[in-house]
């Protein structure tokens, strides 16, 4: 085990002293080389005269390439460890600079020294002083996993050194020197460590800002399935990594579905029935993912680069998908605009029958029109946000009830779960603080309200139709900012609040207006909005309001945006 002290104090310059030694005898290995391809051509002309000498020369020559083997591991292990403590240290710089901007310090001994144990400044609220402690455990795991690398980074150089020590780095059999050392290279290389098991999302980012920019390079192209649905990690990373697996996902659905077609026609019941048809849902959950992703032409097919490979569509990353066996529904999430850069961030988490397959399109469509409308707001209503960028995400990375699931919260439960560790990821992959909102609808404002109980860095949440929050104290949301609902007029769900926690009922909830209002613009016009109640018509019909809160050109749409945009005074209050 190392400690903070000890990367530290790691010698840089004796390992490029050993590098430069090293390069050195291999210079010399590479000359014996030439001299004995002279010498083999001598030896041709002997024959078998000389067998003797023959035996003695090949003696020579695989003593070499063993050799060649072994300084060309220990060559390689000396630039690959260089490389990794190099990236340790800046890893364990930017951590302390973390640490220090939040009043803490990293102590030598893996500990955190908390400045507010001696001088806790006056007026802190309870919120920040929650998102303070939820600062402490990120640094904590932060350390940590730069601890576990450092360990593995000395634990494998111990066991290269002593594989090349004890002559156990094996020159494949090869007769020539500069061929042995290359493969002995080979098995030098420090290859990048898998993540850390079970990590938390700042364990997960940790994990990947220490790794050398060939190891990122490796877990791009050669294991792209460990970063493709792992919190904390960048979404552009992200993204390419999951586009890179599509077709590996394509081949796993084709092969749940021909299983449940073989198995339905064996048996022809019901049940087979069903679980042949939800295989193909995920095939057609496949389909959608790939037409959101990627640039179709005219005729409908997807646009090829020069590469041949389909175009992706700009300014959108596939942040996650999963279609696996272990999976009923397969599940996605989203992002339009650039969630690595964005000055404001919002995530929307559906509710009840939401599935990728059938309305992955259109959550995609409805981020799509609130980024754009946040990003239209700053630039008229916000001067001082000039140059600010907005992020929306369509969130269906849990299963959300379709039938009688509806009626508990262990789906909403679940799934708050899943969803706390992706907000806290986006908090987590950028060295800056986003302005983060979590916007829920229906039972996704019930998810959204277990995930905020977890704490997550969000700053304000939203939550629309909703039939409950899990909580009814607003302290327990554990955001730094406002939390703000919509209800229309005629929405049943939002009227009944099954599950307790009616945020209309939570003191410091902001009720927003879902009604007709005209808004004043900065130059003096009225934009005029559509109101999303509904009393008329059947109760069918009047029910319609409950999917209405993303619609364009409403005071709902408007209201969102605002909360999003981060200016929510511009917002109509009901």
């Amino acid at each position: 085990m190392v400690d903070i002290g000890g990367i530290n104090d790691w010698d840089t310059a004796g390992l490029e002293r050993l590098s430069s030694s090293l390069t050195s005898r291999i210079s010399t290995l590479i000359d014996l080389g030439d001299q004995l391809d002279r010498l083999e051509l001598i030896d041709g002309w002997v024959g078998e005269a000389s067998e003797v000498a023959r035996r003695a020369f090949d003696a020579v020559v695989d003593q070499l390439t063993n050799s060649a083997a072994q300084v060309g591991a220990i060559k390689r292990l000396t630039d690959d460890t260089e490389d990794s403590v190099v990236a340790l240290k800046r890893a364990l710089a930017d951590v302390s600079s973390l640490a220090f901007a939040n009043d803490f310090a990293v102590c030598n001994d893996n500990t955190l020294w908390d400045r507010w144990a001696f001088e806790r400044p006056p007026n802190r609220t309870d919120a920040e002083s929650a998102d303070r402690q939820r600062m402490k455990v990120e640094l904590l795991d932060r350390v940590g996993e730069i601890v576990r690398r450092g360990t593995e980074i000395e634990e494998n150089a111990a066991a290269i050194m002593t594989a090349a020590a004890r002559n156990l780095i094996s020159d494949n059999d090869s007769t020539d020197v500069r061929e042995a050392a290359g493969i002995g290279s080979d098995q030098g290389a420090a290859k990048a460590p898998q993540p850390p098991a079970e990590g938390h999302p700042a364990a997960n980012n940790q994990w990947w800002n220490s790794l050398t920019d060939d190891q990122r390079d490796y877990v791009r192209e050669e294991r792209p399935h460990w970063i493709g649905d792992l919190d904390g990690i960048p979404a552009a990373d992200r993204s390419s990594a999951n586009l890179a697996q599509l077709d590996v996902d394509r081949s796993s659905v084709d092969g749940q579905v021909n299983e449940a077609q073989a198995r339905f026609d064996q048996t022809g019941s019901a049940m087979d029935g069903q679980r042949l048809q939800l295989a193909l849902d995920k095939r057609t959950s496949l389909d959608a993912v790939e037409r959101l992703m990627f640039e179709k032409g005219t005729d409908g097919s997807f646009v090829l680069g020069a590469d041949g490979q389909r175009i992706p569509v700009p300014d959108r990353h596939l942040l996650s998908f999963d279609a696996s066996p272990e999976r009923t529904l397969a599940t996605a999430v989203i992002a339009v605009g650039d969630v690595d850069t964005a000055d404001h961030v919002s995530v929307h988490t559906p509710g009840f029958t939401s599935t990728v397959h059938k309305g992955l399109g259109s959550l995609v469509n409805d981020a799509a029109n609130i980024r754009d409308l946040s990003q239209w707001q700053l630039d008229h209503y916000s001067p001082d946000a000039a140059g600010q960028t907005v992020a929306s995400v369509a969130y269906m990375g849990y299963e959300a009830p379709q039938k009688v699931g509806v009626l508990s919260d262990d789906m909403a439960q679940t799934g708050g779960s899943r969803l706390a560790s992706f907000l806290d990821g986006i908090d987590a992959s950028r060295s800056d603080d986003p302005h983060l909102t979590a916007v829920g609808h229906s039972y996704g404002s019930l998810t959204t309200g277990f995930a905020l109980q977890d704490g997550t860095g969000v700053d304000d949440a939203v939550f629309m139709g909703s039939p409950g929050v899990g909580t009814d104290n607003l302290g327990a949301l554990h955001i730094t900012g406002d939390a703000y609902t919509l209800a229309s007029g005629g929405d049943g769900v939002a009227a009944l609040a099954a599950f307790g926690g009616d945020p209309r009922e939570i003191a410091g909830v902001h009720d927003l207006s879902t009604r007709a209002a005209d808004v004043v613009m900065p130059d003096g016009t009225d934009v005029a909005l559509m109101s999303t109640d509904r009393f008329t018509g059947s109760i069918i019909e009047r029910m319609g309001s409950h999917s209405d809160y993303y619609k364009v050109d409403t005071t709902s749409q408007f209201n969102q945006a605002a909360v999003i945009a981060g200016i929510p005074d511009v917002a109509v209050a009901r």
